[in-house]
C-alpha cells in the first residue's frame, strides 16, 4: 500500500515566510477593508442612497449592503406626497438597481486587480499505481510502483515595471466612475419622479378646471334658455350655448384621459405597475419656489464641480491614462520568485521482490525572468489603442462639459421665464374672471350678446388651464435647475 510520508511540519520556515510577507504587504491595514477581500465595501452601500466619497480611498468605503430586491407595493387607499414617492422610486426603479449592480461589479473588478500583488500558492499531488515496461538486453523489464508526489509551490511577482500599479489604478478609476454614474442615476430617478408628480398634479387640476368650465357653460346655457323662454333671445343663441356645453364635456373627457396618461408616466418613474394607479396629495396650498438669488455663472460653476456624470468622465479619462501606462509596461520584463517544496514517496519492485521503499524531499527557490522580446507588434498597437482611447475620453469629457453648461443655461432661464409666466397667468385669471362676471351680468340685462358672453367664458377657461400649466412648468423648471446642478433634494 502507498505510504505518503509528506508532512507540513517539515516546512515551518515557508509558513513563517508567507505570514511575514502578508504582514509586510498590509502593514496596519485591516484585511477586511481590502477590495480583493470585500469589494462591496468599495461600492455604493444601498441601491436607493447616494454614494459619498471618503478621503484616502478609491472614493468611498461604504459598508456592504447587499439586499435582495423586494419591490414596494402601492397602497390603493393611500395618498402619497412627493418624498414618499421618491423613496418608492429609489427602491423600485430598475435604473437604480442596474447602476448599483454596475458599481458593485466595478468594485469586484478593482478587488481582482489587486491579485498580482499577492504570492500565488498552490498544491498538487500525483498519486497512484504505475506499471512501466522498458527494454533490456535480451528481454524487457517491468517496474510496478506505488507513488505520490505532493508538492507545495509558490510564485510571486517581484518586479513588473508598473503592470500591477497601472492595472490597479485603471480599475480604481473605473470604480470611481461607476460610483459617480450611480449617483447621477439616483438624481435622474428623483427628477423623473418630480416631473411625473407635477404633471399628474397638473392633470388632476385640469380635470377640476374642466368640471368648473362645464358648470360655467351649463350656467350660460340655462341663462340663454331662460331668455329664449322670455322671448329675449333667439334659438341660434341657444344652440350656440349648447355647443359650448358639448365642447366643455369633450374637454372634461380629454382632461380625464390626461390623468390616466400621467398616472402611467408616474408608474414608469416609480418602477411599479400602473395598476393600481398612484393617488397623490395635491399641491393647491404649496408655496411656489423662491428666487434662486444666484447668478447663472455661479450655478454653472456649481454644476461643473458637483455633477457626478461629469466627474465620472474625468475618472474615465484617468483610467485611460492608466491603460497607457499599462501598455508601456508590457515592453519590459517581469521578475519573480518561484519556490516549491514536496516529497517523492514511492515503493516499487523490479521483476519481483524485494520491494524498495523511498521518500525523499525535493525543493527549489528560483529567481525567474520573463521577457517577451517580440510579439508581432502587438504591444505597439496596444499602446496606440490605449492612446486613442485616452484621446476619445478627453473628447467625451470636453463634450460633457459643454453639455453641462448648456443644460444649466437652459434650465436657469426657463425657470426665470416660468416664474414670469406664472405671475402673468395669475393676473390673466383674475382679469378674465372679472370680464366674465361683467359679461354675464350685462347679458342677463340684455346689454351684451351671446357671442360676447361665450367669448368671455372661453377666455376664463383658457386662463384656468394656463395657470395650471404655468404652475406645473414652474415647479418642473425649478427641479430641472437642481438636477442640472448635480444636486438631489433631501427627502
Amino acid at each position: 500500500m502507498l505510504e505518503t510520508r509528506f508532512g507540513f511540519m517539515r516546512i515551518p520556515g515557508l509558513v513563517v515566510l508567507l505570514a511575514l510577507v502578508m504582514l509586510a504587504l498590509h502593514g496596519c491595514e485591516q484585511l477586511s477593508d481590502r477590495p480583493e477581500l470585500s469589494p462591496n465595501r468599495w461600492a455604493p452601500r444601498n441601491e436607493d442612497r447616494q454614494w459619498n466619497p471618503a478621503p484616502s480611498t478609491v472614493g468611498a468605503n461604504p459598508e456592504a449592503g447587499a439586499q435582495e430586491f423586494a419591490p414596494v407595493a402601492i397602497e390603493r387607499a393611500r395618498e402619497y406626497d412627493l418624498p414618499a414617492l421618491v423613496d418608492i422610486a429609489l427602491a423600485n426603479n430598475p435604473a437604480t438597481q442596474r447602476a448599483w449592480s454596475s458599481a458593485r461589479l466595478a468594485a469586484a473588478q478593482y478587488g481582482a486587480a489587486q491579485t498580482p500583488y499577492y504570492p500565488q500558492v498552490g498544491f498538487s499531488s500525483d498519486n497512484g499505481y504505475e506499471r512501466t515496461l522498458f527494454q533490456l538486453p535480451g528481454g524487457y523489464g517491468v517496474i510496478k510502483q506505488w507513488q505520490a508526489d505532493p508538492l507545495l509551490s509558490m510564485t510571486w511577482t517581484l518586479l513588473d515595471f508598473g503592470r500591477r500599479e497601472s492595472a490597479s489604478e485603471s480599475a480604481r478609476q473605473r470604480l470611481l466612475a461607476a460610483n459617480l454614474v450611480f449617483n447621477r442615476s439616483l438624481q435622474e430617478v428623483v427628477f423623473n419622479v418630480e416631473t411625473a408628480f407635477y404633471s399628474l398634479d397638473a392633470a388632476k387640476a385640469g380635470v377640476i378646471a374642466a368640471q368648473q368650465n362645464l358648470r360655467l357653460a351649463q350656467t350660460d346655457f340655462d341663462a340663454v334658455k331662460q331668455r329664449v323662454n322670455l322671448g329675449l333671445a333667439t334659438q341660434p343663441e341657444l344652440l350656440l350655448a349648447k355647443e359650448t356645453v358639448a365642447q366643455s364635456r369633450f374637454e372634461l373627457a380629454n382632461a380625464k384621459l390626461m390623468v390616466h396618461d400621467a398616472e402611467a408616466q408616474m408608474a414608469i418613474a416609480l418602477g411599479v405597475s400602473a395598476d393600481p394607479p398612484v393617488r397623490i396629495v395635491g399641491l393647491e396650498g404649496q408655496a411656489m419656489p423662491r428666487e434662486l438669488n444666484r447668478s447663472i455663472e455661479e450655478l454653472i460653476g456649481q454644476a461643473r464641480r458637483q455633477r457626478p456624470d461629469l466627474a465620472a468622465r474625468v475618472a474615465s479619462l484617468h483610467a485611460s491614462e492608466a491603460d497607457i501606462s499599462y501598455a508601456r509596461s508590457q515592453f519590459f520584463p517581469v521578475i519573480g520568485l518561484t519556490t516549491g517544496y514536496g516529497e517523492d514517496v514511492w515503493d516499487f519492485t523490479f521483476r519481483g521482490p524485494p520491494t524498495v521503499k523511498l521518500g525523499q524531499p525535493q525543493y527549489s527557490a528560483l529567481l525567474t525572468l520573463k521577457w517577451d522580446l517580440f510579439t508581432g507588434f502587438k504591444r505597439l498597437n496596444d499602446l496606440r489603442s490605449a492612446q486613442d482611447s485616452r484621446d476619445a475620453a478627453r473628447a467625451d469629457l470636453r463634450t460633457a462639459q459643454i453639455e453641462v453648461v448648456a443644460e444649466m443655461w437652459r434650465a436657469y432661464f426657463e425657470l426665470q421665464s416660468s416664474r414670469s409666466k406664472y405671475e402673468y397667468a395669475h393676473s390673466l385669471l383674475e382679469a378674465t374672471q372679472e370680464s366674465y362676471d361683467a359679461n354675464f351680468q350685462t347679458y342677463q340685462q340684455g346689454l351684451s350678446t351671446i357671442v360676447e358672453l361665450l367669448t368671455a367664458e372661453r377666455d376664463l377657461a383658457n386662463a384656468r388651464y394656463t395657470l395650471i400649466a404655468s404652475k406645473a412648468q414652474l415647479l418642473t423648471s425649478y427641479a430641472a435647475v437642481i438636477y442640472a446642478a448635480g444636486a438631489m433634494r433631501s427627502r
